[in-house]
């Protein structure tokens, strides 16, 4: 895991810390959230590269269009329950959301309620190993799809390295093997998008956000399986 991944300003920990249950844990819960904006955060977690809180903050509570303040600005520590002057807000919000989401292909917010639990910067085999351990549970992982993994922290790659291997002999071997997987899978990007680009142009009918979408998403889906095991996600 890395430690002190996301850093929010003094403000910024105001506004987002009665809507979380810990600001710094790499494993936390939404709180005081209606079931609309719940599910529509959820429903933009997997094709985000930000973090839950940093997602909440960002396209959230400062996005004037979702109506976050008019909905859950006046909830109470510990609980929400929606009243009338709420209704208007809620209904506005949710066409919104409706719009924002509609072109990314993803499940109804309303099938998205629930309680959630975020559990971020841990390696795709701890993903895996959770989810598949998982009961009445419906787990849902950054998408390698979607999501560029190539980005880096504090000049590196962001992958799980393991106390007991990096003390064994092992250690450079993994280091290397790993760099090298993230850097191909990088380089391969620019060319890889310009090859698929000739194959599939883009038609006049689709309009050039549904096209730069799913021609990413073309050429993730080829390079993703070059990422390591290790390479750390959230969930």
């Amino acid at each position: 895991m890395l430690n002190d991944y996301e850093q929010f300003s003094d403000e910024e920990l105001r506004r987002i810390k009665r809507y979380v249950t810990n600001t710094s844990s790499h494993i936390f819960c939404l709180r005081n959230l209606p079931e609309v904006i719940k599910g529509a955060i959820i429903s933009r977690y997997s094709r985000s590269s930000l973090g839950l809180r940093s997602l909440l903050l960002k396209e959230f509570i400062l996005n004037e269009e979702t109506e976050f303040n008019s909905i859950a600005g006046e909830a109470k520590e510990g609980e929400f329950n929606e009243h009338e002057g709420q209704s208007a807000a809620i209904k506005k919000a949710q066409r919104f959301y409706d719009k924002i989401l509609d072109g990314y292909g993803d499940d109804s917010i309303g099938e998205l309620g629930g309680t959630h639990i975020a559990i971020e910067n841990v390696s795709m085999i701890a993903a895996k190993a959770i989810e598949n351990a998982r009961i009445g549970g419906s787990p849902l992982e950054k998408s390698t799809r979607y999501i560029y993994f190539d980005q880096k922290y504090e000049g590196e790659y962001l992958f799980y390295r393991e106390p007991n291997l990096l003390a064994s002999g092992y250690r450079d071997l993994y280091l290397n093997t790993c760099n090298h997987l993230f850097e191909t899978y990088g380089k391969l990007i620019p060319p890889l998008t310009e090859q698929i680009e000739k194959i599939f142009p883009k038609e006049i009918s689709i309009s050039k956000v549904a096209y730069t979408a799913a021609l990413r998403a073309k050429v993730l889906d080829c390079l993703r399986g070059l990422l390591p095991a290790s390479a750390l996600t959230n969930m």
